[in-house]
């Protein structure tokens, strides 16, 4: 049994061996705060060694765990909880940074008795070779009503409590996308959530668009996820909740790159057609060939560095 204390913080790191890994590194390296851990969760097949070589010396700690092959993003993040030493988490995708300040900002919130604390993020477009197209700040408080529709809580800008991950029952590997949303939506009726007034990470995208996250790229499973979670959750739309989802769910669809045309943009008593077929699609790609907790190689290797 290990005797080395607990980190008063778990970072949770995925990466497939993106180029930008040593940047997420070099940002947690950077971090004010220095009692935590980052648990890398290394589907790159060797590919990010090189990276965490760079960074390794300059953060508190590691643990790296290996898998075999790629899995789905929630799958990814449920390995890398279970690993986690800390009883409070936070998630940092490989290509995306923390300023540094973050961690004592989120900590600090966390610390006032919530389960669930989120600060704002700026979210940035790029072209692929790295040049900055555009940039926004995402900072909205939470609403429960709000969040169910559509989310605005950026995963980089959030850190909550390993216990309520356990409440919940941790990230649903069906979603392929989403599964942060999804995960919100089941933490905000189990745990308590507090928004700090503050921009204090970035979200980044190398997709050249204008506007456009990597959800513009995955149209398919986008369009199957968001139909996923409006069903999961359909005891919440009642009343006004679900005038709304119907206005908004057909905003989406019009919005959507290439939008849907013919009979599937029609609507039938206010519900795009479009939306039948993509449950049904969720249903038989997500819900029956991955399922929770299912479809993920147990870790190659979980050891601290």
């Amino acid at each position: 049994m290990s005797t080395v204390p607990a980190p008063a913080i778990s970072v949770i790191v995925r990466t497939l061996g993106s180029s930008r890994l040593a940047e997420a590194l070099d940002s947690l390296a950077r971090q004010t705060w220095r009692d935590f851990e980052v648990v890398l969760v290394d589907m790159s097949g060797g590919e990010a060694e090189p990276s965490l070589a760079r960074s390794r010396s300059l953060l508190p700690a590691v643990q790296r765990v290996a898998l075999e092959r790629p899995v789905p993003r929630p799958a990814a993040l449920n390995v890398g909880i279970r690993a986690a030493r800390a009883a409070r988490i936070g998630i940092l995708d490989d290509d995306n940074l923390y300023d540094p300040g973050h961690l004592d900002r989120l900590l600090a919130g966390l610390d006032e008795g919530v389960d669930y604390v989120y600060t704002g993020v700026r979210h940035s477009t790029f072209t692929e070779e790295g040049r900055l197209i555009e940039s926004h700040e995402v900072s909205l408080p939470f609403e429960f009503r709000r969040v169910v529709l559509g989310n605005y809580i950026y995963s980089t800008g959030s850190v909550f409590r390993k216990s309520l991950w356990e409440r919940v029952g941790g990230y649903d590997e069906r979603f392929t996308v989403f599964e942060d949303w999804d995960f919100i939506i089941r933490a905000a009726q189990l745990g308590t959530f507090r928004h700090l007034p503050i921009v204090s990470g970035e979200s980044r995208k190398f997709t050249g668009l204008e506007g456009a996250s990597r959800f513009h790229l995955e149209v398919g499973a986008a369009r199957r996820c968001m139909a996923g979670v409006y069903w999961k959750h359909r005891h919440l739309f009642r009343g006004d909740l679900r005038r709304d989802l119907k206005r908004i769910s057909a905003v989406h669809c019009r919005n959507r790159i290439p939008a849907r045309t013919g009979w599937l943009a029609r609507e039938v008593g206010g519900w795009r057609l479009e939306l039948g077929l993509d449950l049904v699609a969720w249903w038989a790609g997500e819900a029956f060939r991955i399922g929770p907790r299912r479809g993920t190689p147990p870790p190659k290797k979980s050891n601290p560095i």
